[in-house]
């Protein structure tokens, strides 16, 4: 990194896709006993990399708080699409509405916003809204740039990566931000102190660098069949102007 690190030491807890709801009951008890043992690594802040839940509901908007409100330290969220909705491509049932945007506020709470912690600036997304052509997109946009502006290293929190492999690969489909509007985002934050973009949704682990640390963090709920390499975490210590990344397996319930 071309950039000195604040001189404040932070270890952070990566955790991605729960999928919470009141029926797949293993699913929280294996989100439970990950977070139990984040606990006891002692991190600075908690991030959660989206799907929260399975269908955005209330009830499981609940269920996901109340997981949250004893770990003592701050913890940050976004939504993913199976909180929100699928990004914008068709036009079809399921994907991001401004009817949507609206009941993820009123469940979850904001959809984007920034907090510094010890010296870091956490810059927090709603990644499904890039190429909707929602009002909430162009907001964002602008808070983005404004955020940017912030004479702080940053870190970046959304669900849906810029990229899985390499930057110039092609979109069109459930994986990746369109190259479009992927373009924008990695020319704005080009220079702006950034250590990582941390994001999940790929139910896999998956580190890039290309200037800015990518990092896609594994998932806690279920690992996809063709690149299943178990459940776990992240934890990642930045200390002495160094970032150290470390992966924590959590066992699977599921038969």
């Amino acid at each position: 990194m071309s950039f000195l690190l604040s001189q404040s030491n932070i270890k952070i807890a990566i955790l991605s896709d729960p999928h919470l709801s009141s029926e797949k009951k293993y699913h929280l008890k294996q989100w439970e006993m990950a977070l139990d043992k984040a606990k006891n690594l002692e991190p600075d802040v908690y991030l959660v990399a989206g799907d929260l839940s399975e269908k955005g509901t209330l009830e499981e908007s609940s269920i996901f708080k109340q997981s949250i409100d004893s770990l003592g330290k701050p913890c940050l969220f976004v939504p993913g699409n199976h909180d929100i909705g699928n990004k914008r491509l068709t036009g079809a049932s399921g994907e991001i509405s401004s009817s949507s945007v609206e009941l993820y506020r009123k469940n979850f709470g904001a959809d984007f916003f920034s907090k510094t912690i010890d010296g870091y600036h956490f810059i927090c997304l709603n990644s499904q809204l890039f190429g909707s052509g929602l009002l909430a997109e162009k907001e964002q946009e602008f808070f983005l740039k404004n955020e940017l502006r912030k004479d702080l290293p940053k870190l970046l929190l959304m669900h849906t990566p810029l990229y899985m492999n390499e930057l110039e690969e092609p979109g069109g489909g459930y994986w990746n931000i369109e190259p479009e509007y992927r373009g924008e985002i990695v020319s704005l934050l080009k220079d702006k102190k950034i250590v990582a973009a941390i994001s999940g949704h790929l139910h896999r682990l998956i580190v890039n660098y290309a200037d800015i640390l990518y990092i896609s963090a594994p998932p806690l709920s279920f690992g996809l069949p063709e690149f299943n390499t178990g459940l776990s975490f992240l934890c990642l210590d930045i200390n002495n102007n160094h970032v150290h990344l470390v992966q924590h397996q959590v066992s699977s319930l599921f038969n």
